[in-house]
């Protein structure tokens, strides 16, 4: 049976002892974590101030405001400051709280923390990206892009036999995914929908009126319920083979499926649907089909009383929510302890001082940095964009950081960041979710992100931030990959035009390494798509399009290719009216 070593904190943390940790005083706990997950034991790990003995309790713990009663307890007599304790006999998929006392001659000090066994699932990871991904610097698994959102919502949906719990930002002109749900809950699918303060949608109405209970965030609506994440299949169901968790950066809306650019992340485990269905239910007020209102709990008023360490099919993962878990103080964490060669990041909304701070202090080390900024939030007060690209304001980096705007149609939704994504070595890092790094996501919004530890998973990721990161017009990271190693991707060799400038023609000449389906766009300089030209099915070898300059802008102008799921950019200008 596979089993993890991972230290990492094991969630909040509650000591009954104020008194200092000076010689002859009582014993002051610190440094509670947890490691070895197994499907019926894991590890506890915790820091006394003064020689102390171990004593654990413990209990299932599967509802909100659950009455505390131990049932189980383990001794060690020993006298320690560095305590362990291997707990065993415990049930899979299963969480547990769990209280530490250590106690000397001096007095005694406790403590309380969750924990969650491995279940029997498969932990398998499916990964989908609505836009192209960039294969040339695949490590041997091609990303999947240009995925349909709205076909991947519907199928698993019309999968669901039990139930399926929602929490989205926004819902809405997706008629078919309201439809798809309506019909499930006609075939006996239990559906609970956690939802915004916003007035309701008409796809929301819609739910509404075929019986589907939405429960709106009813407190501080000076913050959001922005939490995507989709549960299916966990509750009324003993099978632990088919339940799954969705979550990453998308809302249900045309817009999100189709052009903002966006990811969703699938896996198939039963603890993970066990954490993120605790978080739902103290929102919901209930375990029960039934909600709660007056026990329901948003933003500040959270307990966030659940683990947030598990092991998925072998696969580190760590779980957070904000505001009850201090989700910026991870992600700086991560920048700063971790032995990292490299950060990476697409984000929406970037005014956080903090991971600013650590992010700078980062590449002041030598550790490479790189990122791309949606267009319309960079320019917002506080932005980190202009200070990271050594602009004339207060705090610019100098030198500056290798980081773009996407100027392309539609919203850089994502919200994901890559630690030493493009290095040999290293523990290699995804965070993803629906946090944005701004200051009222860790305030009071409802934000989940999810810490994920696998190399096969960082570089999926990687190949969707290469695309947005070349296409913006980046070139200084991925540059020892070149194009990818030979037959890797399709297109080798960078892809130029002559003439450039231009006025009535240009050639765009590229060549491909195998057979393979070819399409250019041509887009201005504010990202609007001018036009598309398909290719068809294009052969090997030295491939030549001609480019026609009669009905194009005068200007810069960005040609993308895409050919077999990889994409190149070349920036053009075509000089209208000029001989």
């Amino acid at each position: 049976m596979k089993h993890l070593s991972f230290a990492l904190l094991a969630g909040m943390i509650f000591s009954a002892s104020s008194l200092s940790p000076a010689l002859g005083q009582a014993p002051v706990i610190s440094g509670m974590r947890y490691d070895s997950i197994t499907r019926n034991s894991v590890t506890l790990h915790w820091k006394t101030t003064v020689p102390a003995d171990s004593r654990v309790l413990r209990m299932v713990s599967d509802s909100n405001d659950q009455p505390v009663a131990f049932t189980d307890s383990a001794r060690l007599p020993s006298l320690v400051t560095e305590h362990s304790m291997l707990i065993g006999n415990l049930q899979s998929a299963v969480m547990y709280r769990y209280m530490i006392k250590s106690a000397a001659t001096t007095g005694m000090d406790s403590a309380i923390g969750y924990f969650i066994t491995q279940s029997a699932s498969t932990g398998k990871v499916n990964l989908w990206f609505n836009h192209t991904v960039d294969t040339s610097v695949s490590t041997g698994t091609p990303a999947n892009g240009n995925a349909n959102f709205q076909k991947l919502f519907m199928e698993q949906i019309n999968k669901a036999s039990h139930s399926i719990d929602i929490t989205t930002w926004l819902f809405d002109d997706e008629d078919s995914v309201a439809a798809c749900l309506i019909r499930a809950k006609e075939r006996g699918v239990k559906i609970r929908f956690v939802y915004d303060y916003t007035p309701f949608t008409a796809n929301i109405n819609t739910l509404v009126a075929n019986g589907i209970q939405v429960v709106p965030r009813n407190f501080d609506t000076t913050f959001t319920m922005h939490d995507k994440f989709w549960i299916f299949d966990h509750r009324n169901n003993s099978n632990p083979a088919d339940q799954y968790l969705w979550t990453g950066s998308t809302n249900v809306t045309h817009t999100q499926f189709h052009s903002d650019r966006n990811n969703i992340i699938i896996i198939q485990d039963q603890s993970l649907c066990e954490v993120y269905t605790r978080e739902f239910e103290e929102m919901w007020g209930s375990h029960t089909d039934q909600p709660d209102i007056s026990r329901s709990r948003f933003g500040t008023e959270k307990k966030g009383e659940l683990a947030h360490i598990l092991n998925v099919g072998g696969i580190p993962m760590e779980v957070y929510f904000a505001p009850t878990d201090s989700i910026a103080d991870t992600l700086v964490s991560l920048f700063s302890t971790k032995p990292v060669k490299s950060i990476y990041f697409c984000m929406l909304k970037f005014v956080f001082p903090s991971i600013e701070t650590a992010l700078h202090e980062a590449f002041m080390k030598g550790i490479s940095l790189g990122g791309v900024f949606d267009s319309s939030c960079s320019v917002r007060k506080g932005s980190a964009f202009p200070s990271m690209k050594g602009q004339a304001v207060t705090g610019a980096w100098d030198p500056p950081a290798d980081v773009f705007i996407d100027t392309l149609p539609g919203l850089i939704h994502h919200k994901y960041s890559l630690i030493n994504a493009d290095t040999t070595a290293g523990e290699k890092i995804v965070t993803t979710g629906s946090f944005n790094w701004e200051l009222p996501a860790q305030k009071g919004n409802d934000e989940n992100m999810l810490v994920i530890h696998d190399a096969a998973i960082n570089n999926l990721y990687f190949q969707e931030f290469m695309a947005r990161y070349r296409e913006s017009g980046g070139t200084q990271i991925g540059s020892s990959w070149g194009t990818g190693p030979p037959n890797a991707g399709p297109v080798s060799d960078r892809a130029r035009a002559r003439p450039n400038p231009f006025n009535a023609k240009t050639t765009i000449q590229f060549r491909l390494q195998r057979r393979t389906q070819v399409n250019l766009e041509l887009y201005n300089s504010t990202g609007k798509l001018i036009t598309s030209l398909d290719e068809g099915i294009m052969e090997p070898g030295t491939r030549v399009v001609s480019i026609d300059g009669g009905t194009l802008p005068s200007g810069l102008l960005l040609c993308r290719i895409l050919a077999g799921g990889s994409v190149q950019y070349i920036k053009l200008i075509h000089l209208a009216g000029m001989p």
